[in-house]
């Protein structure tokens, strides 16, 4: 446990800091974040809805989002990747785990964005309640509960039935 604990320390500490750069946040979250958002305005458009996308602004008649960091879900994908790397299971069930928990978290947040910009017409009051408390804990639940369904499908190790001296 302890081992695990410092590991995932020492790589959070790894992955948030490389996030934070500005190349990487300028040449790889920014149009992450840019791409987020034309998604859910497509989502909306998908479903029957009007919706417009400049950039990160996501508009539908009656209200408009920003999608900041934050709210890209890039930190909570991050938060998975540190659980998924730091634990000790083979390299082809963590690969398996970043890719299906990205995925997960995604398009939970996708469901996000486009629950808060219909709220924002809606129930204007509660669209900050909602955002910073009620979504924050669901996102996190998420990847609490993707690293356990990993957990769950990793493989068991064999143990030996040696006979006892």
């Amino acid at each position: 446990m302890r081992r695990f604990l410092l590991t995932f320390i020492g790589i959070g500490l790894l992955l948030y800091g490389l996030v934070y750069l500005p190349p990487v946040r300028e040449g790889l979250i920014a149009p992450f974040t840019d791409g987020l958002t034309t998604a859910a305005g497509a989502l909306i458009r998908l479903c029957g809805g009007q919706a417009w996308v400049q950039g990160n602004v996501l508009t539908i008649p009656g209200f408009s989002v920003r999608i900041l960091d934050l709210c890209n879900g890039v930190e909570a994908t991050l938060l998975l990747w540190t659980a998924l790397l730091a634990f000790p299971a083979p390299w082809r069930y963590r690969i398996w785990g970043i890719l299906v928990g990205m995925l997960g978290v995604q398009t939970l947040n996708l469901a996000r964005i486009v629950s808060l910009v219909y709220l924002g017409v809606w129930k204007p009051a509660w669209f900050h309640w909602v955002h910073w408390y009620l979504w924050d804990a669901l996102i996190l639940m998420d990847v609490l509960l993707l690293f356990l369904l990993w957990l769950h499908r990793l493989p068991t190790p064999v143990k030996s039935h040696a006979p006892a001296a």
